[in-house]
């Protein structure tokens, strides 16, 4: 299914601004542009809204003490396989797994402490957001149906295309390595950029944040939604704090609180963990 809430930007080296792959699109769509970009030459870094891995603690006891990312990629495929678009209804609906999602009625007493992530924390610690609960299931800000499409999503790339694309911070590079996917928070770099908690859907502000990220604007005159401007601007902070390196610096590969038991588990939001 095509949506215009799925927007893809692509940024080069250097500081042209970001441009638009169409829209709208499907989860499939990205998938065979990923495919697409296997054939190039040049190294890829792609940033995802959505969680790959989910509470260490919850996983623990759905999975077994010494689980790792892969054991949950791999039930959200087998409880949702055949269905298109890499919907994981099957999973969040399963006798199994569907003990701690949030899908009706009020917020369930101690939501977010049984099931945050040391990611998500970490984020509010460095007064960047709240990212919403990957439990979450219900409401227009709910991003969990959206993380387990993503485990699908890369079960799927890992199946067909292995070490060629790796997944931060769960897997290491390997030297067959040439894309490089890990989540990010949109509202980590609005923030940044000092937007706080408004959403930007005009040109004069989505520049304004170009700016701060040593990009070149937008070309006035073209329709924007919050959607197309979040991936805009992530695109644009993704590449200032990468820079022009090669390789992804240390600081971003081993941020403060991501330890290797979290590495291999919940995994995290890229740019969190990383301020002076």
């Amino acid at each position: 299914m095509k949506t215009r809430a799925i927007v893809l930007a692509d940024c080069k080296i250097g500081n042209s601004a970001p441009k638009f792959i169409q829209t709208p699109l499907s989860r499939n769509d990205i998938a065979s542009w990923i495919e697409h970009q296997l054939k190039k030459s040049e190294r890829t870094l792609i940033g995802i809204d959505c969680n790959f891995g989910y509470a260490r603690a919850i996983g623990q006891q759905q999975f077994g003490e010494d689980y790792t990312y892969h054991d949950v990629w791999t039930a959200v495929e087998h409880e949702s396989s055949g269905t298109p678009n890499y919907f994981a209804e099957g999973f969040w609906k399963s006798e199994k797994y569907s003990e701690y999602f949030w899908t009706s009625g009020t917020r369930p007493d101690a939501f977010d402490l049984k099931v945050q992530r040391a990611t998500e924390k970490q984020c509010a610690t460095d007064g960047l957001g709240h990212p919403e609960s990957p439990f979450k299931l219900i409401g227009a800000k709910q991003v969990g149906k959206g993380g387990l499409a993503g485990m699908r999503f890369a079960y799927d790339l890992k199946r067909r295309f292995g070490d060629k694309i790796c997944f931060l911070p769960f897997e290491a590079e390997t030297s067959n390595t040439q894309i490089v996917i890990t989540e990010i928070y949109p509202r980590l770099f609005i923030k940044k950029a000092g937007f706080g908690n408004t959403k930007i859907k005009n040109s004069t502000e989505l520049n304004k944040a170009l700016q701060f990220f040593d990009s070149k604007p937008l070309k006035s005159g073209i329709l924007l939604n919050d959607h197309m401007t979040d991936a805009v601007i992530a695109a644009a902070g993704l590449r200032s704090l990468c820079g022009d390196q090669e390789k992804l610096p240390d600081r971003l590969t081993n941020p403060k609180g991501l330890t290797p038991e979290i590495a291999r588990t919940e995994g995290w939001i890229f740019g969190v963990g990383t301020l002076d």
